[in-house]
């Protein structure tokens, strides 16, 4: 019984972690994503202080989570009313150029079944601080395969 509680508390404790390409062990992502709440028109906010955090979650209609803005900064996309489930936001690696730094995401279709109802998908993600400028730009989406 005590083997199987330790290998639980392994299996729980290695669970926000994942390897890189490397081999080492690096944090998981800290993101939060919706289908719903979100703004009907599509669009993206940089959180980079406590004000514009709190206005962030405002708009996703929640209370917004800690977050240690002298290590990090968010952006948040919004993929605006969409006619039913299923779409998400997905976002790509973060480039640096210079002391700036440009995030790339994009918006997946469904695929498979989806929610026959209105959804205003979006995702917030933390990424590490940055000297510079924060530019987000959309990334064209993957091809259906067919």
């Amino acid at each position: 019984m005590t083997k199987w509680l330790v290998m639980a508390a392994i299996l729980v404790g290695s669970a926000g972690m994942q390897l890189s390409a490397a081999g080492r062990k690096k944090e998981k992502p800290m993101e939060w994503k919706g289908q719903y709440g979100g703004p009907i028109d599509p669009g993206t906010m940089v959180a980079a202080d406590e004000g514009a955090w709190t206005r962030l979650w405002l708009m996703v209609g929640s209370d917004p989570p800690p977050l240690d803005f002298k290590k990090f900064f968010a952006v948040a996309v919004f993929a605006g009313e969409r006619p039913t489930g299923g779409y998400a936001v997905e976002f790509l690696d973060a480039v640096p150029k210079g002391m700036d730094v440009v995030v790339r995401y994009r918006v997946n279709e469904p695929t498979g079944f989806s929610t026959q109802a209105i959804a205003q998908p979006w995702k917030i993600r933390a990424f590490p601080r940055v000297r510079g400028k924060v530019f987000v730009e959309e990334a064209k989406p993957e091809s259906k395969k067919k």
